[in-house]
């Protein structure tokens, strides 16, 4: 059903802006509240832009300058600085006078009562060790951890559990038709499997230099397979068997980091001193294989027993460009893994019930994350991420929208449905803490939840708006179920008079996923990309004050039009739809075409599975 606007009753609307020329005095709140039960939503244009005039340029500089302020050391997830900014959001919430709607049960006045804590595992390894015999013989070990490293091996990352095996090598680890590159094929037609097996490759692939592939890429430059994440290698992997193991050899390429291998070594011990990256599961359930990053040194011991090294190797495939690979007789690899304990954080909830009998059941969720990326003691000057675009600015905008709202409620026009503010912790580790809620705790039920507005980055403006129109603001929502969301919000952009460019270009992924995958209709606000995205520049003095007043201005607006629209687009009905199985979220990866029989995390990318459906047949 299609949300139709005030602009088409002329009489309410009169009403209303007769009110507006009134002042705040307690004879037009009187008037206000006298009126409010007679207000439908296609009739409260001018009541929102009333409402809206509370979201000022001030009062969300006051709060992201200190939000983002070094006090809070970056907010990263689980840190000290990420519990602080929890307290502080807590305390406005407490303070604009929000119900807390956390899961801590206790003192009705602790802070606590609005969070909804939840653990998260690293996927680093406290302790690993690495042995390889060749011939029976135990040739080398190596001992990895905060405090101790070698030129020989590291964990990267995979199953935090012990594995042993023999060892294939698969060349690059490569499977590209386009560029005629397919070390898996070569394996296949040479009947070897990896079942069971350490699969042991070259990192990137074949390079004249750092900067040029040998293989037939765009212009020549390293593709998609030198990407530091191994995410396309993974997948190629994943595809063609469950190995016991990942061994690649990290300082043969042109691109490997200076320093050599010990450096690299020391670089990933550090590493694990900090937060690093997180799971909603545990590493010791994770599918794909544990995985290392080993020296040419240690490779060429693994090689030996065929009389083989990794400079003969490397040399031999870059001249012909074709595939060579081989079981390495006599060569085994076992590994022993010590996972970290979990860690603690905690999402952020308040909320406003409804004033409508018949809709209060009904709930809308303003959603941002208000954690960031920390502080990088390896860098020099500032180290400190302090986030303020992303997702500062979002996370201030949830208090603005909060506080309209209950100015609105004094006024006796409070919300029809209930909504839920949801700051959540995790999302720059994979979206974790919208995941938990929707996943695991859902405080309000997914089924009474009919919409969401989700907010990440809306301060801030990227490359392509600079020179053009930064008076823009990035609207994404999911096309099958979320477009007359779309509509509405373009008329409300139109009716309320923020008048900001509306771009639909872009299709970025943040917490609005989680509620994506339900089917949840909604709309999500950003600005991007940003000069300043994941910099320690990205700083409250870079925001344009005005122009992120009009992008919360925006969000107020559309969250105030699905907290009182009489009807809202109906979430698709999954009656004769059966389960088919738990799939990735979209992204750049084409791991999000495989399916699992299980919940969990995908184990390629790490993203968190999603139940997927089909007709019943």
């Amino acid at each position: 059903m299609r949300i139709k606007l005030s602009m088409r009753h002329t009489p309410g609307r009169l009403f209303l802006a007769s009110l507006l020329l009134l002042s705040t005095c307690g004879a037009a709140r009187f008037l206000l509240k006298a009126e409010a039960q007679n207000l439908t939503a296609n009739e409260s244009t001018e009541a929102v832009r009333r409402y809206q005039q509370l979201i000022t340029p001030e009062k969300l500089a006051a709060r992201l300058y200190f939000l983002a302020s070094d006090a809070f050391e970056g907010r990263e997830t689980a840190t000290r600085g990420q519990k602080m900014a929890a307290d502080y959001l807590a305390s406005q919430y407490r303070s604009l006078g929000l119900a807390p709607k956390g899961t801590v049960k206790g003192d009705a006045l602790s802070l606590k009562s609005y969070f909804q804590p939840f653990r998260l595992y690293k996927r680093d390894a406290k302790r690993a060790e690495l042995q390889v015999s060749v011939n029976g013989e135990r040739a080398l070990t190596s001992t990895f951890s905060e405090a101790a490293q070698d030129d020989l091996a590291y964990f990267a990352f995979g199953k935090v559990a012990s594995s042993k095996g023999g060892v294939v090598f698969a060349g690059y680890g490569i499977e590209d038709e386009a560029l005629g590159y397919r070390d898996f094929s070569a394996l296949r037609e040479q009947k070897i499997s990896i079942d069971g097996k350490w699969v042991m490759i070259l990192a990137d692939e074949p390079l004249r230099d750092a900067a040029t592939s040998l293989l037939p890429t765009p212009e020549r430059k390293p593709s998609k397979w030198s990407a530091a994440p191994m995410f396309d290698k993974r997948l190629a992997i994943w595809t063609r068997g469950r190995p016991a193991g990942v061994l690649v050899i990290s300082d043969a390429s042109p691109r490997a980091p200076e320093g050599g291998f010990s450096e690299q070594s020391r670089r990933a011990a550090t590493s694990t001193s900090g937060v690093g990256a997180l799971s909603l599961y545990p590493t010791t359930e994770t599918p794909f294989p544990p995985t290392y990053k080993i020296s040419t040194k240690l490779a060429d011991r693994i090689l030996s027993a065929q009389g083989k090294s990794v400079r003969d190797l490397a040399r031999e495939i870059n001249s012909s460009l074709k595939p060579v690979v081989f079981d390495v007789k006599g060569a085994e690899v076992s590994s022993t893994v010590e996972a970290f304990e979990p860690v603690e954080t905690e999402n952020v909830l308040a909320f406003i019930e409804g004033s409508d009998p018949r809709l209060k059941d009904e709930v809308i969720v303003v959603c941002s994350h208000y954690d960031h990326l920390g502080r990088n003691p390896q860098l020099k000057g500032d180290q400190i991420y302090n986030g303020a675009a992303d997702d500062g600015s979002g996370t201030v905008a949830t208090l603005a929208i909060a506080e309209s709202f209950m100015r609105a409620k004094a006024d006796g026009m409070g919300p029809r449905r209930s909504i839920l503010f949801l700051n959540t912790s995790g999302e720059e580790k994979g979206v974790l803490g919208s995941a938990f809620y929707t996943d695991k705790e859902a405080v309000v039920p997914m089924e009474r939840i009919v919409a969401h507005v989700s907010m990440d980055g809306i301060g801030g403006v990227d490359a392509a708006h600079a020179k053009t129109n930064p008076n823009y603001l990035y609207i994404i929502g999911k096309k099958a179920t979320s477009a007359e969301l779309l509509e509405t919000a373009r008329r409300l952009n139109t009716a309320t008079g923020t008048n900001l460019l509306l771009d639909d270009t872009q299709n970025f992924a943040s917490d609005n996923s989680n509620f994506d995958k339900f089917d949840i209709p909604g709309v999500y606000y950003s600005t991007g990309l940003t000069e300043h995205y994941h910099k320690p520049s990205d700083e409250p003095q870079t925001i344009n004050y005005e122009h992120m007043t009009l992008a919360v201005r925006l969000s107020f607006a559309t969250a105030w039009q699905l907290a009182n629209a009489d009807r809202l687009p109906a979430r698709p009905s999954r009656e004769g739809m059966t389960l088919s199985g738990y799939a990735c979220p979209p992204c750049n990866i084409e791991c999000d075409g495989l399916l699992f029989k299980e919940a969990g995390a995908c184990p390629v990318c790490g993203m968190n599975l999603y139940p997927k459906y089909e007709a019943k047949k």
